[in-house]
């Protein structure tokens, strides 16, 4: 809880660098203050308040996609996704706020995470169709179960980005608990969903192996690392994880392993929307 207000911070447009520029009816605030002392980090406060800065050039900047989308002859599917991304990155902004009012609730975190993930996948799917002088699918015949292992993947996958969110739910209750301390004991305190999502990594891991496997021939070969790049970051994915169980949970390792998982989920819609609509999207740029 960096900021206990939203959208300004503190009640201020430019957040507090000391906690002598706090106002008065902050002191006693329920979400800025405990025993009637006002808590007040400035790293937390401007690391959340840099945080919504960012949001707002996103919602900007994908606000000026939708309106030059719109411009665009014949790319009817990439005006519908930039509009897609802006209603979903304006509904990510008020559930910011409930974020913030509901006192970092990790439900409602895990909603705000997966929100974020589909405006990516929004964006990416407009880029896409939005791009030009695309080539048709390579004429190598496809293997009779390269459908199968590209749907199981990516479900996969979006299962583990789910259970993912809901470790580090878990994980940040667990910081509170403990007031941050005693960090090599929280793996024992963690449910099933940890334990599922764990085992369930080695499933994946398996899958990303056997896709280039399956799909580099029936690719460019300048796009041949579409293929690869899930089982690239699968991989180094699977390394921070175990850092992460093994050293506690520690601070920098975090968003890194958060930013992997939610990055390992993009690149596979990415080789899925070359492998599946490759065709289909050079027909449109005709």
């Amino acid at each position: 809880m960096g900021c206990p207000d939203w959208p300004k911070c503190f009640g201020l447009w430019i957040p507090p660098v000391s906690i002598s520029e706090i106002p008065a009816e902050f002191w006693n605030h329920p979400l800025s203050s405990e025993n009637g002392k006002v808590v007040f980090n400035p790293i937390k406060t401007w690391t959340e308040y840099l945080n919504r800065l960012l949001g707002v050039l996103i919602g900007f900047s994908i606000l000026v996609q939708a309106v030059s989308a719109l411009f665009q002859n014949g790319k009817k599917l990439s005006v519908f996704y930039s509009i897609i991304s802006l209603i979903l990155v304006l509904f990510q902004g008020w559930l910011g706020s409930r974020v913030v009012s509901s006192d970092l609730k990790p439900l409602i975190i895990s909603i705000h995470l997966l929100v974020a993930l589909v405006i990516a996948l929004s964006i990416l799917s407009a880029l896409f169709f939005a791009s030009k002088g695309r080539t048709s699918i390579s004429a190598f015949p496809k293997h009779p179960h390269s459908n199968l292992v590209l749907y199981c993947t990516g479900l996969v996958l979006m299962v583990q980005f789910v259970f993912g969110s809901e470790v580090r739910s878990q994980v940040d209750s667990l910081f509170r608990e403990f007031d941050f301390g005693s960090r090599l004991l929280y793996v024992e305190r963690l449910d099933w969903k940890f334990l599922f999502h764990r085992s369930f990594s080695i499933l994946a891991l398996l899958l990303v192996v056997l896709q280039p496997v399956f799909f580099v021939k029936q690719m460019p070969v300048e796009n041949s690392w579409i293929s690869f790049l899930p089982l690239l970051l699968a991989v180094i994915l699977m390394i921070s994880g175990y850092f992460l169980i093994s050293l506690g949970f520690p601070a920098f390792l975090q968003p890194f392993h958060l930013l992997l998982g939610f990055s390992i989920v993009c690149s596979q819609f990415w080789l899925f929307l070359n492998l599946k609509f490759h065709q289909a999207s050079s027909k449109l740029s005709a």
